[in-house]
């Protein structure tokens, strides 16, 4: 994480002018139409109608079912009469006419429409199909899972969906409903929830709760202070661009990536945007060219040439870090009422573990002069309403009349598991054999539902089916799962926890040893090949968290890249490239180039130096001919003519030693230092998840989805033309690992960030500086051993993990089980909440 308050560099500015995906977008758009509606639903799937694109009319539809669908239904309806009777089948008429060029055109789109299974009704009838014959086979389990699937998706908002189709559903979900036996679905929940794919590809995109629920709040007039927790990944940093619609937003974030990444949004949905980057007055603010109001046109291209950044009247949301904001405010104040703006606070809890930082004195004072009424700190680890107890009055008494707002959000669409050292899953009930120990465990995680995102499903299904018969009527199933609408992740994990609290002690000894006696690995120990790649005929016992990552535990890492967060970063390094058992003839020939191309990166670094200084002297000259021709100095008794303006440009250049001659030379030079530089590539039995690789480690298990890097070899060369960049780092990346670290060579920490976000890296190594805000896609993290981290970090480090919009397989590896105890421990020192009470507050 750089939190550096400093301006805005070149590759900075480049980066948010690239738009972000597609998908992003529609998600963008919904957030924006979400602020005036927020129960707007989204579907993009296809019916028949839309896939078609063509006029609705009932007759049209008629035909259409007729045409494609009445085949498919007369086979259901022929099922459910062998178990109902008195099924009454739908009748609609099968010689409809349609005009003859609307045949002919749907004659065309008859393959089309035949291959298209993923059309909507298409769908439905699908698992119509198989739930009818699945209860006439008596397949309870497999009749539940296209019950509970039909219920969920019949309540999708696709749009035109064949009317005929929507009445057969609803009859059959009718007729079939008193068949369902809820906990089947519950302790099915895996196939039926997590891991059904119709149900992920075809759901609605609706805001989160935490969404609408600031939406509303900020329609009130009213000063307000609103505390925003929810968890990473559900959008909080991409709200704003909401709240923008009818507000002018200050965004304040101390890691200026993220401040970077909502602007590279913003501008992909035409919001217009400002910059105020280690500023030290208003004067450095910097907008972008669609804010601008008042700016020349550039002579060529006629677009936006020199913009006056006084002039901030369009600006919708202003970016700016934690060093600027006074400077902000104040810009944006003068354009604004105060009503009509919002500060928003992305994470105010950065550097609030330490005791002492440099920014405590900047926030302080950030705090105390604010003088905008309405204020949202934004954090998924923010304190609680009754733990900011000096904070909250501070605000109020400041703001006659404000209203204070708690939005707590605990959405979980998701499971990624907690794996420890040796490969175990861990869930509150493998933590401790003490009854009373287990109570305050349970307690702990009712008050903190943000650790139900970390509890693998799965292993929750199985205590639940297990307690079962020990828990009072009270906590049966219906009591808590009314309908199937109320069956989801979350309140399966929650109902996980109240029957955790409502065991006895009598029984808890007994479920305890029980689940210890009977647990398994998810990691198992790659034990057929030894650290040296030899074959061995140890038995696959024992679990392992898969530290070996360059060799025998690569395949464990599925889907997409990993994060591996350490304070230890030369020695994860070194680790990795030790274990990779890199032949020393291999390594000594390609450190032999590395430095072969260290010593041409020098020679360029000093020849670039030197044409850069040749070009400031003439630029130099330039600005000062331009000068004098523009004061209108006498040449000889008459004023200075366009002639003389070109003569004095040739003879400056042609005086200061700049001539093109001497540029073309020093660049022939570097091409040709250029042409020198080796070739550094790894054997792909060095790759992490290669062909050859897995062919060497991995063999006999499961490497279907195993990850791997996607690097170009102009990427290598690339960084390999870098200076101040560790031998290591270099090694790693052609490993397809690359390193996240406070740099001086932005150009390598850039190149990192584009590969993370294109997810071309198969590993990336970070500092615990980069715990918050990284938006980039992990399927899985490793948490280093070395890590001294408070409650609220780690579970900042672990949102780094599953932030993807599917479900796919993740983990959480902890290399220190005491500090997977820390997470589930309500005691533990938390430094943020006297640090936020301290520093938002007037009082000093």
């Amino acid at each position: 994480m750089d939190l550096k308050q400093r301006k805005l560099n070149k590759a900075e500015w480049e980066s948010i002018e690239v738009p972000v995906s597609q998908q992003e977008i529609e998600v963008l758009k919904l957030i924006i139409d979400g602020y005036k509606n927020v129960n707007v639903k989204n579907n993009n799937n296809n019916s028949i109608f839309t896939f078609l694109k063509i006029e609705y009319t009932t007759k049209m539809e008629d035909y259409l079912y007729t045409k494609y669908f009445q085949a498919q239904v007369d086979k259901i309806e022929q099922v459910v009469k062998t178990l109902y009777n008195d099924y009454k089948p739908i009748q609609v008429d099968s010689n409809v006419q349609i005009k003859s060029a609307d045949k002919i055109r749907l004659e065309r789109n008859d393959d089309a429409v035949l291959k298209k299974q993923d059309i909507y009704e298409n769908v439905l009838l699908q698992h119509s199909d198989k739930m009818v014959r699945s209860k006439k086979d008596q397949n309870d389990r497999l009749f539940t899972f296209h019950y509970f699937t039909l219920y969920k998706l019949r309540r999708n908002s696709v749009k035109g969906i064949n009317r005929h189709v929507s009445g057969l559903l609803d009859s059959l979900l009718e007729k079939f409903s008193d068949c369902v036996d809820m906990s089947v679905v519950i302790e099915n929940a895996v196939e039926f929830i997590e891991k059904n794919s119709s149900l992920l590809k075809y759901s609605d995109m609706v805001l989160y709760e935490h969404q609408k629920e600031i939406f509303t709040a900020c329609k009130n007039r009213n000063p307000k202070l609103i505390l925003y927790m929810a968890p990473t990944g559900t959008g909080k940093t991409l709200t704003p661009i909401g709240l923008a619609e009818s507000h002018r937003i200050i965004f304040v974030c101390a890691a200026r990536h993220v401040g970077i990444a909502l602007a590279r949004a913003a501008i992909s949905v035409n919001k217009k945007v400002a910059f105020a980057f280690g500023c030290a007055s208003a004067t450095d603010i910097r907008l972008h060219f669609s804010a601008a109001k008042e700016f020349t046109k550039h002579r060529k291209s006629g677009g936006v040439g020199k913009v006056d950044n006084s002039v901030g009247d369009d600006v919708e949301i202003m970016i700016c870090d934690i060093k600027s904001y006074l400077p902000a405010m104040y810009y944006m104040k003068s354009f604004n009422s105060d009503e009509k703006l919002i500060v928003y606070w992305d994470e105010p809890t950065i550097t609030m573990d330490y005791k002492e930082h440099e920014f405590h004195e900047i926030i302080k004072k950030n705090w105390s002069e604010n003088l905008i009424p309405n204020m949202v700190l934004s954090s998924a680890t923010l304190p609680k309403y009754n733990e900011l107890d000096q904070t909250i009055p501070d605000f109020k008494d400041k703001f006659r009349g404000a209203e204070v707002y708690n939005i707590v959000s605990h959405d979980c669409k998701k499971s990624i598991p907690i794996v420890n050292k040796s490969g175990y899953v861990v869930l509150p009930h493998y933590l401790s054999s003490s009854y009373d120990e287990i109570m305050k465990i349970a307690t702990h995680c009712e008050n903190y539902l943000t650790l139900l995102r970390y509890f693998d499903l799965n292993e929750v299904v199985k205590f639940i089916a297990h307690v079962k018969p020990m828990v009072s009527s009270k906590m049966a199933f219906e009591r808590h799962f009314e309908t199937l609408d109320d069956i989801n992740m979350k309140n399966i994990k929650v109902y996980y926890i109240k029957l955790l609290q409502n065991l006895t002690g009598v029984d808890w000894t007994t479920i305890y040893n029980t689940f210890m006696k009977n647990r398994a690995p998810v990691i198992l120990a790659n034990n057929s090949i030894d650290t040296k790649g030899n074959k061995t005929t140890v038995a696959q016992a024992e679990g392992t968290a898969g530290v070996y990552v360059t060799t025998k535990d690569s395949h464990t890492l599925t889907d997409g890249p990993t994060i591996f967060i350490t304070d230890e970063i030369e020695k994860i390094a070194k680790f990795c490239i030790q274990q990779a058992n890199i032949p020393s003839i291999v390594m000594d020939d390609l450190m032999k180039k590395i430095e072969h191309n260290n010593i041409l990166n020098d020679k360029l670094n000093n020849l670039e130096n030197e044409l850069e200084y040749i070009k400031e002297q003439a630029e130099s000259t330039m600005k000062n001919s331009v000068s004098a021709v523009n004061s209108g100095v006498k040449v000889q008794g008459r004023s200075k003519s366009t002639k003389d303006f070109k003569k004095i440009n040739r003879d400056t250049e042609e005086n200061s030693g700049a001539s093109k001659g001497e540029i073309s030379k020093i660049t022939n030079e570097m091409n040709s230092i250029r042409s020198m530089i080796k070739q550094a590539t790894l054997n792909d039995t060095f790759v992490p998840n290669k062909h050859h690789h897995i062919e060497k480690w991995a063999q006999g298990f499961d490497t279907m989805n195993a990850f791997t890097s996607n690097i170009s070899d102009e990427i290598v060369n690339e960084i390999m033309l870098l200076n101040g960049i560790e031998d290591s780092w270099k090694v790693l990346l052609m490993m397809g690992i690359g390193v996240f670290i406070n740099h001086d060579n932005i150009k390598y920490t850039e190149i990192m960030k584009q590969m993370a976000d294109e997810q071309k890296l198969y590993m990336i190594i970070a500092s615990s500086d980069y715990i918050y805000g990284t938006n980039y896609q992990f399927c899985h993290g490793y948490l280093s051993k070395d890590l001294n981290l408070t409650q609220e970090k780690l579970i900042q480090a672990m949102g780094r993990v599953g932030r993807n919009n599917i479900q796919q397989s993740y983990t959480l590896r902890f290399r220190d089980d005491q500090q997977i105890l820390k997470l589930f421990t309500a005691d533990t020192e938390k430094p943020e909440i006297i640090n936020m009470n301290r520093l938002f507050s007037s009082t000093f």
